[in-house]
């Protein structure tokens, strides 16, 4: 089974107009990107902008289904009380471990299948992701500002980040192994199973300043 998004966004519901123009803009100027490098498309649940979180398990499919996640980081993405983000993150970490494995060059093994994009409050970020992603910085963005696919700030970013995904695509779509075998019965982790994980992420100190 081949991949058939080049990568699922990930994001909390709120944030009201400033996530839904964010996400909206994002995506056309992401899909602008990389749709010519894959020809794969990029995976939205565009329901959430307006009705919150809600179990779909089509949307584990579509996650399995996809080269990359990227992760629109508010200070709400990982919580307690609405864990369906944190369950995509740690879905696709479990894609990742086991996608990584595939790979025969060890460079390849290097480069990791989530992508942060920090909306606000980079500080908020956990360090457990700080210490072992990549993250983009996109906090100056306003509702005023020019569109992404327009904007000297951004525009140079989303091109990075659709070349990365191209990378990750190019490096698992040419493997013996189908990397998307048994997307068609993949399930996130349960509430359950993360609330360790979640938990212990959440309490964590934040380091010093400057470290």
């Amino acid at each position: 089974m081949p991949f058939k998004n080049a990568c699922f966004i990930s994001y909390r519901h709120g944030q009201k107009e400033l996530m839904e123009t964010f996400v909206r803009d994002f995506h056309k100027a992401l899909e602008n990107e990389v749709v010519p490098l894959t020809d794969l498309e990029v995976f939205v649940d565009w329901g959430r902008l307006t009705g919150g979180d809600f179990f779909n398990p089509a949307l584990a499919r579509a996650l399995c289904e996809s080269v990359c996640l990227i992760v629109v980081f508010t200070p709400t993405y990982f919580s307690n009380t609405h864990s369906y983000c944190a369950r995509e993150y740690k879905g696709m970490e479990m894609l990742e471990t086991q996608r990584l494995n595939l790979l025969g060059n060890p460079a390849d093994k290097e480069h990791g299948l989530i992508i942060p994009i920090v909306l606000r409050s980079e500080n908020s970020l956990p360090q457990e992701v700080k210490d072992h992603r990549q993250y983009h910085d996109f906090t100056k963005f306003s509702l005023v500002e020019k569109r992404l696919t327009k904007s000297r700030e951004y525009a140079p970013t989303v091109r990075i980040i659709a070349e990365y995904i191209n990378d990750r695509y190019r490096a698992l779509s040419v493997l013996s192994n189908d990397p998307c075998e048994g997307c068609e019965t993949f399930a996130l982790p349960t509430d359950d199973e993360i609330r360790p994980w979640l938990t212990g992420m959440l309490a964590a100190p934040a380091p010093f300043p400057g470290r």
